[in-house]
């Protein structure tokens, strides 16, 4: 450690002496504004109790750290994001923490010497910063492993999944500035263990708020009521549904995942634009009921399903706000998955039968369910919003763009899945991703995308994976 540098009472952080990039000579590099190394945060009282994680949680363990990078015009005040970090950190010491196995096969979150969150900071290499201004939606809807390759590239720290944070000294938090001449990029990384999109987004606010306003920032509540709303909401379902859900997540769901043939498997990436989106809800609304209410992502999932002739579908439904107890700022995994089927059978959706699963809370999930534990995941769409989610900071600057990438570590375990994830990086359109298809079900979802009008969609199959893994 070079020197400890108090920024404000209660908190600490360090430059590391270990090189970020091995063919770079370390050192703190003065380019224009910026000084390179990786920022160490840890808040200077520790808390003296370990923090439980549920059983919520820990079904987390093989999906990536919940990732997001934005895109800014110019560059952003370096001092201001570390000062910023710092005060966010010390309300929030949890994310400082190191995630360690219990006896009873539990998981908690520790609070040791090793323990901190990692900010790094780096220069935007002229020729890379190129790069990254030419790959917009469609391109990254084009080359999806190129745009991996990328992020990879730039040194973006990502948490990664589980396995590589227990027992072991992986940071839960990561941050990332990259500052080009004309564009920079900041990325938050969270360990989907200790939390989920919500959270991640939830902390993205926080820090862009506490740079805007110092002092303002609070601590996100805790997690305790999580499960005891999990169960709120299934009071009302059958017994055996509530079993039925605790056999195949994640325990059945996970076998099956992870006895899949990654070769057997494919990706497809699409770049949604909005008029897209209306089209869809527009040809939902034309055999509609006059008066029925439900939205475009009810549409897309009914279109998707019909694309694919799913049997059955599920998505992700957040906890927040929906019992007393549980907190809207609430950290943790807080959200639980919703299962329906089609009233007209496989193949025959309606964005009703998604708004109805909706408005019964998920209650008629037995066909769903009955289906799930027989063939397991084969035949399903497992459908993710992150749109209502984003947050979209500032942090003094011009926000230009907010885009994920999923990340190599992650990669090998989504592609098995039937999951289906979309996000919006800027108004007027959407980037999806559709995992887990079999070749015939790729190449007809890249058709039926193109019917539709959108052009900048790509299959990537699973040899093509395995060859871009290997030359890593």
């Amino acid at each position: 450690m070079l020197a400890l540098r108090p920024f404000t009472a209660g908190s600490r952080y360090f430059w590391s002496q270990t090189p970020v990039v091995a063919s770079v000579p370390w050192g703190l590099r003065l380019m224009s504004t910026v000084v390179e190394g990786v920022f160490c945060i840890k808040p200077d009282q520790l808390p003296s109790t370990v923090t439980r994680l549920t059983n919520l949680d820990t079904a987390m363990m093989h999906f990536p750290g919940v990732t997001a990078h934005n895109f800014f015009l110019g560059s952003l005040d370096v001092n201001q994001l570390k000062e910023a970090l710092v005060r966010v950190v010390e309300k929030n010491p949890a994310l400082a923490g190191r995630i360690r196995s219990t006896a009873n096969h539990g998981l908690e979150v520790h609070y040791e010497e090793a323990s901190g969150c990692h900010f790094y900071v780096r220069r935007l290499p002229v020729d890379l910063e190129a790069v990254m201004e030419e790959f917009d939606s469609p391109k990254i809807a084009r080359k999806p492993l190129e745009w991996e390759a990328l992020i990879e590239k730039l040194g973006i720290a990502n948490t990664g999944p589980g396995p590589v944070q227990i027992d072991k000294d992986a940071p839960l938090l990561t941050a990332t500035y990259l500052q080009g001449d004309r564009i920079s990029t900041l990325s938050l990384s969270v360990s989907h263990l200790l939390g989920d999109g919500a959270t991640k987004m939830k902390l993205l606010q926080l820090w862009d708020t506490e740079f805007k306003n110092p002092g303002s920032t609070a601590a996100l509540s805790g997690r305790e009521a999580v499960e005891e709303t999990d169960a709120y909401i299934k009071r009302s379902y059958s017994d055996w549904v509530q079993a039925a859900m605790k056999a195949f997540y994640p325990r059945i769901y996970e076998r099956h995942v992870l006895h899949r043939d990654i070769a057997k498997y494919n990706m497809v990436v699409v770049r949604i634009q909005e008029a897209t989106m209306k089209k869809l809800k527009a040809a939902e609304l034309a055999t509609a009921e006059p008066g029925t209410i439900f939205s475009a992502q009810d549409a897309l999932i009914a279109w998707l399903g019909n694309v694919l002739g799913a049997k059955w579908y599920s998505f992700t439904v957040d906890l927040r706000g929906r019992a007393d107890g549980l907190k809207t700022c609430a950290m943790g995994n807080a959200f639980m998955t919703w299962f329906g089927t089609p009233e007209k059978g496989p193949g025959k959706f309606t964005a009703m039968d998604v708004r109805s699963t909706i408005n019964s809370q998920g209650m008629n999930a037995a066909a769903a369910l009955e289906e799930s534990l027989f063939s397991g995941i084969d035949d399903s769409i497992d459908v993710n919003s992150w749109v209502k989610l984003q947050y979209r900071p500032s942090f003094g600057g011009e926000c230009w763009k907010q885009v994920r990438a999923i990340g190599s570590g992650a990669l090998p375990f989504v592609f098995r899945l039937n999951y289906h994830v979309v996000y919006q990086p800027q108004k007027g359109e959407y980037v999806m991703y559709h995992f887990g298809l079999r070749e015939e079900e790729a190449l007809k979802l890249q058709l039926e995308w193109q019917k539709l009008g959108e052009e900048s969609v790509s299959s990537v199959s699973g040899a093509a994976l395995q060859t871009f893994l290997a030359q890593k």
